[in-house]
């Protein structure tokens, strides 16, 4: 594909991304769900164009998200972890897998703290939402994003090959 046909659908990828994020001001339930969505298309348009054309639309669709959002838990969610993670997936495939998991853990557990230190000291996010359980709350919170990131990367590795193909044809597609 040429620069101009990757351009165009790195734009649209984008663009849909910021609008599927957008959509959290409306629901605020998707909140985690959308960001997790965005990172597919990411994933996409890495088969579709290329690893660096990908990683381009996923700085543009992260910056974006932080000026247009205001559901700024929403970008941190999708700057931090679920926008770059399935690029990086496949880097860290190639580590043993003994030790493959334990790495893949403490990357999404990083990643999680930042968000949520950024979110409140960064973007003003109401310090009220990690207390709702008292002093226990941090830790359930984060017990419970790890079974989503257990799943989450059970989904990715389930259909990852399903993007394959579908990349393979919308990439004929656009030639």
């Amino acid at each position: 594909m040429n620069k101009s046909k990757n351009t165009a659908f790195c734009g649209m990828v984008s663009a849909l991304s910021v609008v599927l994020m957008l959509v959290t001001t409306v629901l605020p339930v998707m909140m985690y769900v959308l960001p997790i969505v965005t990172g597919i298309l990411i994933m996409l348009t890495a088969e579709v164009t290329n690893k660096k054309w990908a990683i381009g639309t996923f700085f543009s669709t992260a910056i974006i998200s932080l000026l247009m959002l205001t559901e700024k838990e929403t970008a941190l969610t999708y700057l931090f972890f679920f926008g770059w993670y399935p690029l990086a997936r496949e880097h860290l495939s190639k580590i043993p897998k003994a030790i493959q998991f334990i790495i893949k853990l403490v990357i999404f557990n990083f990643s999680a703290v930042a968000i949520g230190v950024v979110g409140v000291y960064v973007f003003g996010v109401s310090k009220e939402d990690y207390t709702e359980f008292g002093k226990y709350t941090i830790p359930i919170l984060l017990a419970m994003a790890n079974v989503v990131f257990v799943l989450y990367e059970m989904m990715l590795k389930k259909y990852s090959f399903m993007l394959k193909g579908l990349g393979k044809r919308i990439s004929k597609k656009l030639k």
